[in-house]
C-alpha cells in the first residue's frame, strides 16, 4: 500500500505543529536545564521538516493529477507484513530490554527492520550500529534518560562515554 506523499506530508506537518505547540505549554522542572518539552519540540520540528520535504518532493516529481491517494502495491515481497514486523520489534523491545539491555537489543532490532525494508545487508548493519550509538548519545548522555543496561550492567561504567 502506498499513500500519496502530499497527503502524508500534510499530516506530518499538522502533527509536528501540534507537538511544537504542546511542548511550549509544558511546565519547567527545577533540576533539569532543558525542561520536559525538549523532546516533543525536537520531534515536532522533525515531523514538520519531514512533512515539508515530502510535500516538496511530491510537488517536484508531480506528473499531473493524482489518481487516488492510496495505491496498493509494494516493492518488498510480503510488504504488508512489515507493519507486523515493526509491532513485533516494539513488543520485543518492551519485553526484552531490561533483561538484554539497550546496547545489545537495539542493533539487532534496527538491523532486522532495516534489512526487511531495504534488503541490503551492509546498509542494514551500518544503520543498526550507527543508529544505536546515536540513540545512546542522544537519550542517555544528552538527555539523561535511563536506558536499560541488561547483560552489560557489569561494564556500565566503562561503556559510558
Amino acid at each position: 500500500m502506498k499513500t500519496d506523499d502530499g497527503l502524508i506530508g500534510t499530516i506530518f506537518v499538522i502533527l509536528g505543529a501540534s507537538l511544537v505547540l504542546v511542548s511550549f505549554g509544558m511546565p519547567q522542572v527545577a533540576h533539569i536545564d532543558y525542561g520536559p518539552g525538549l523532546l516533543p519540540l525536537l520531534v515536532g520540528f522533525g515531523f514538520c521538516f519531514a512533512g515539508a520535504f515530502l510535500i516538496f518532493d511530491r510537488a517536484l516529481r508531480s506528473k499531473g493529477a493524482v489518481i487516488g491517494l492510496i495505491q496498493f502495491s509494494s516493492k518488498v515481497p510480503n510488504g504488508g507484513l512489515g507493519i507486523f514486523l515493526v509491532l513485533g520489534c516494539i513488543f520485543a523491545y518492551v519485553v526484552l530490554a531490561k533483561t538484554v539491555g539497550f546496547l545489545l537489543l537495539a542493533p539487532v532490532l534496527l538491523f532486522v527492520l532495516t534489512y526487511w525494508f531495504e534488503r541490503r545487508f551492509l546498509l542494514s548493519a551500518i544503520c543498526a550500529v550507527v543508529g544505536t550509538i546515536i540513540f545512546h548519545i542522544l537519550f542517555y548522555q544528552l538527555m539523561s534518560a535511563p536506558l536499560p543496561w541488561g547483560l552489560l550492567l557489569p561494564w556500565a561504567g566503562a561503556l559510558t562515554w
